[in-house]
């Protein structure tokens, strides 16, 4: 009869896509998972993966015994999770966060999950939506706050908010004081994040569904870094609204109108189904009270 550790071990290596990423996940050797495997297939009496070598290519009975091996995963964590929570063990979550979290919620979630779980630590990690998305599915983080696109049908996922961008720039720019069509936009330079970023990524597309190329510049991740661009001059921005309100009120930046309207962007808190998907639904639930 196969065990769990077989189970595990074959899931792991689906999950990963290789045999030493599965085995680096379980904390044994790459012979012992090699093991393991063996001995699952052998006990299924079928060959679980495709002859090509790739982990992640199943055949027919290899799809059916990792359907049943989730099943039989998550009825095991879940129980796990319990014993547990029932001993209160301490448990660290490593959060991945867009730097926008960290600048406008983040404090307040942070505070809150002391009060509520004192006995949970919550080690963050900011980065852009790409690399988190790829963090999670990887599982070098359990749970990360990201915008929909990266969303994918391996997590489950709490809605947070709704964030209004505009284009923002500095007072008297040439294309300031009436509405501005998408190609009017692009006669000015256009302060981008990373070509990865998410935001970028809509943008472009904006550009690109108007019919117009618009003159790029990858100026920085980093929020602040692009409002310090921008009011240097240099040209314009999508950016948070509410982030910079202060900076548009005393008039240092100044909002455009365009047509169409800048984007709005929703954002999730998103962790793997099978990973201790109650704690994970619990600290969602707390980041979306802070947003």
């Amino acid at each position: 009869m196969a065990n769990l550790k077989q189970i595990e071990t074959f899931y792991w290596t689906t999950k990963l896509g290789t045999l030493n990423r599965a085995a680096s996940k379980l904390f044994i050797t790459q012979s012992a998972a090699t093991k393991r495997l063996q001995e699952l297939e052998r006990q299924s009496s079928s060959p679980l993966f495709e002859e090509n070598g790739q982990k992640n290519n199943l055949t027919a009975k290899g799809r059916e015994v990792l359907a049943t091996s989730e099943d039989l995963l998550q009825a095991f964590w879940k129980l796990d999770e319990l014993r547990k929570s029932a001993s209160r063990v301490a448990r660290t979550v490593r959060m991945g966060i867009t730097e926008l979290a960290t600048l406008t919620w983040f404090t307040s979630f942070v505070e809150r999950v002391k009060a509520v779980y004192p006995d949970v630590a919550v080690h963050p990690e900011v980065d852009m939506s790409a690399t988190l998305q790829e963090k999670l599915l990887s599982g070098q983080l359990d749970i990360v706050v990201l915008t929909e696109e990266y969303l994918t049908p391996a997590m489950a996922s709490l809605y947070l908010q709704n964030v209004d961008f505009a284009w923002l720039t500095t007072p008297g720019s040439p294309i300031s004081g009436r509405v501005v069509t998408i190609p009017e936009l692009a006669k000015v330079p256009i302060i981008l994040q990373g070509p990865l970023s998410a935001l970028t990524i809509r943008c472009e597309a904006i550009f690109a569904e108007a019919g117009v190329d618009f003159d790029r510049v990858y100026g920085s991740n980093s929020l602040f870094a692009l409002k310090g661009l921008v009011c240097a001059g240099l040209g314009t921005s999508c950016m948070p609204k509410e982030l910079f309100q202060s900076e548009i009120d005393s008039g240092k930046l100044e909002v455009l109108v365009t047509d169409p309207p800048a984007p709005s962007v929703k954002y999730y808190a998103a962790f793997m189904r099978q990973n201790h998907a109650a704690l994970g639904y619990a600290i969602a639930d707390l980041a979306k009270k802070c947003c």
